[in-house]
């Protein structure tokens, strides 16, 4: 098993394989980033109540962005998506 990969079960586990982003289901949680909501260099911790799974593609798209505003873009996907 991979360093992040008990991280990401149990991500998967409180969340269900979902991305936190789109909200699309995945298969596999171990195909996914992890993402942080208030981000390290921001000093945010690697602690489970900061880390969300996310499609890589997402994570990468949201960047650094401040929590608020990764909030903002979430709620701006899932209405997008019908969630």
């Amino acid at each position: 098993m991979k360093n992040r990969d008990a991280e990401k079960l149990a991500l998967a586990r409180r969340d269900g394989p979902t991305c936190f982003y789109c909200g699309r289901t995945r298969k596999n949680p171990l195909g996914m980033s992890i993402e942080h909501l208030q981000p390290r260099a921001a000093g945010g911790s690697n602690r489970l109540d900061n880390l969300r799974l996310a499609d890589t593609l997402c994570n990468k798209l949201a960047g650094r962005l401040s929590v608020a505003a990764k909030l903002e873009l979430r709620a701006k996907w899932h209405a997008a998506e019908g969630l």
